[in-house]
């Protein structure tokens, strides 16, 4: 178990300096879908670096060509700390730790059973309508409208036939056909492990946000970016959140309404075009009242 300890050490580490390249460069930047997959490439390679090895150039081997493996962050000093675990560790050090961590990782995968249950309910238990592979549930449940994977959960007091509704559902299907969902799982499906690491969780919160700023950006290429702010800024936010759901009523708030805002496109009121007819279409086919 302790060997495993500083193998997530090593992953916190590499996470750590990737994350604070994002943090301080990227963060907060225009370019949300280069900054997304950065995101989820830090989840990936942060597991990947610790796992290399090097081998350094031994001098007593001569006339032998010996093999020289680049790229590390960290793992220098692998050999040296997996024999101090092996003198000094206890079988009961690392019993409790292997328990404790075997508790916590149970308790986040019953939390991600628990959500999908909780959203597999609210499409068996509420009316449906599908449209073009996209499947709308209609409901008043705490939190709606909010999408996951080609699921559109509408809330019913939300009138389509007005602007804030017709943006709304741009917002929607903008995180259904940008698979944001799978990255929402992804990461939490890695938490179950990796949880001790404090810039996952950083990282899930920057993710969460990327995605609302990548909906709100589509939802006004055709409108007023700053009726949209407006809106958001009346909007009644609910208390209650799926988590691995796509909620348009998602806080914090501030830093999406300072993205719309600083976009030229909060001066304009551009015309419509083949979104909007398609929204249109949609409304009229999907939502009868």
């Amino acid at each position: 178990m302790l060997a495993f300890a500083y193998y997530l050490l090593k992953v916190t580490v590499c996470s750590g300096l990737l994350f604070c390249y994002y943090f301080f460069i990227l963060r907060n930047k225009r370019f949300h879908q280069y900054n997304r997959f950065y995101l989820l490439f830090i989840l990936v390679f942060s597991w990947l670096i610790p796992l290399v090895r090097v081998r350094f150039w031994n001098e007593t081997i001569q006339n032998e060509q010996v093999p020289i493996k680049l790229l590390t962050v960290v793992a220098t000093s692998d050999a040296f700390v997996e024999e101090s675990i092996k003198s000094s560790a206890t079988w009961t050090i690392d019993q409790a730790l292997f328990f404790l961590f075997v508790l916590i990782s149970t308790g986040f995968l019953t939390w991600l059973l628990t959500g999908l249950i909780k959203i597999a309910r609210l499409v068996m238990s509420n009316p449906k309508e599908s449209w073009n592979s996209i499947t709308f549930v209609f409901t008043n449940a705490k939190g709606s409208p909010f999408s996951f994977f080609r699921y559109i959960f509408w809330n019913r007091n939300i009138d389509t036939e007005t602007n804030e509704g017709k943006h709304i559902l741009q917002h929607e299907l903008t995180h259904v056909n940008e698979k944001h969902s799978i990255d929402k799982l992804f990461i939490n499906a890695l938490l179950i492990v990796g949880w001790p690491n404090p810039f996952f969780w950083l990282i899930r919160k920057e993710l969460n946000m990327i995605h609302e700023f990548i909906a709100d950006s589509k939802a006004i290429d055709n409108g007023d970016a700053s009726a949209f702010a407006a809106m958001l800024l009346r909007s009644t936010y609910p208390g209650h959140n799926f988590s691995l759901t796509n909620s348009f009523f998602h806080s914090p708030i501030k830093r999406r309404l300072i993205m719309l805002t600083s976009s030229k496109k909060s001066q304009l009121l551009l015309p419509e075009t083949d979104n909007d007819i398609t929204t249109d279409l949609l409304c009229s086919h999907i939502f009868r009242i």
